[in-house]
C-alpha cells in the first residue's frame, strides 16, 4: 500500500501554520480516526517510516504522532478501538517500531513509593499548604518543592514563572523519581519541547517508555547514539533510539 505524500505534506503543512501543540495533536487525532484502519497504519508509516533520499520529511507531524500517543489530543486520548486496530497492521507487517510507539508503556526501573523522596521538612507540611507553596514567589522555597511528587504540586511549580529551567532539570534528572511526574514535565506547554530537558527526560530509567520515545523524535543524532549505549535505561528506549537513528539516516 503506498503512502500519499501530497496528503502528509499538506497535513504537514497545516501543522506548521499551528503553534498550539495540543491543537495540532487533535488535528492528528482526527486524522487517524477518520480513516479506515489501513488509511490510518499508512499515515503512520509515511510520517514515521525510515527516510529516503527521494522523499519529503515530515517532522512537524512525527512530533505530532509522538505526542499524541503519549498524551492524547486536546481533550481525550486515541481511541482504543483505533489503537488496537493500528498494532494489529503492524503486527502482521512485523513492524517493530510502529508496535513499540502503540505499546503500553513501561520503565527500566519503578518509584514504589513517590512520598519516599520527601524530605523530612516537607513531610511536615500538609499537601494542600504544599499546593499553595508551589505556586508563590520564594524560589529557594520552590526549589524544596521540586522534590514532591504530588500532581499537583508539580503542576503548580511547572507554570510558576519563577521556576526556571534549571530548575526543572533538577526534577528530570531525579533517580528514584515518580514516572507521573516525568510525564507532568513532557507535558508542560513551558518546558516540555525544551532541547536539555527532552534529553533529561529520555536518559531517565524511571522514566516512562512512551514519554522517553517520544522525546527521542526530537533529540539529535549524537544523542540518540548516547541513550543507544546507556545501559541503564529500558532496553525498548535503546532499541527505538537505534531505530530512530537508522530511520533518519538517507539511504
Amino acid at each position: 500500500m503506498a503512502t500519499e505524500p501530497d496528503a502528509l505534506l499538506q497535513l504537514e503543512r497545516r501543522l506548521r501554520s499551528i503553534g498550539d501543540r495540543a491543537m495540532r495533536r487533535g488535528i492528528v487525532l482526527e486524522a487517524l480516526e477518520s480513516k479506515d484502519p489501513e488509511a490510518g497504519y499508512v499515515l503512520l508509516t509515511g510520517a514515521l517510516g525510515r527516510s529516503a533520499s527521494d522523499r519529503p520529511d515530515y517532522p512537524t507531524l512525527r512530533q505530532a504522532l509522538h505526542e499524541l500517543l503519549v498524551e492524547g489530543g486536546v481533550n481525550r486520548l486515541l481511541s482504543y478501538d483505533v489503537r488496537s486496530e493500528l498494532y494489529a497492521l503492524a503486527s502482521a507487517a512485523a513492524d517493530e517500531f510502529i508496535m513499540r510507539l502503540l505499546r503500553t508503556p513501561g520503565t527500566a526501573e519503578e518509584l514504589k513509593d513517590p512520598t519516599s523522596t520527601l524530605s523530612d521538612s516537607l513531610a511536615e507540611i500538609s499537601l494542600g499548604a504544599r499546593r499553595s507553596i508551589a505556586r508563590g514567589d520564594d524560589h529557594p522555597v520552590l526549589e524544596r518543592l521540586l522534590l514532591d511528587a504530588d500532581p499537583t504540586v508539580i503542576q503548580h511549580l511547572l507554570v510558576n514563572p519563577r521556576v526556571t529551567e534549571d530548575d526543572v532539570l533538577r526534577i528530570t534528572s531525579r533517580r528514584p523519581i515518580a514516572g507521573s511526574t516525568l510525564g507532568l514535565v513532557y507535558a508542560s506547554r513551558r518546558f516540555g519541547s525544551r532541547s536539555r530537558v527532552l534529553l533529561s527526560l529520555a536518559r531517565n530509567p524511571y522514566c516512562p517508555t512512551d514519554v522517553a520515545i517520544a522525546a527521542l523524535a526530537r533529540l539529535p543524532m549524537e544523542k540518540l547514539r548516547q541513550i543507544e549505549r546507556d545501559a541503564t535505561l529500558h532496553q525498548t528506549v535503546r532499541q527505538h533510539a537505534a531505530d530512530e537513528r537508522v530511520r533518519r539516516s538517507v539511504t
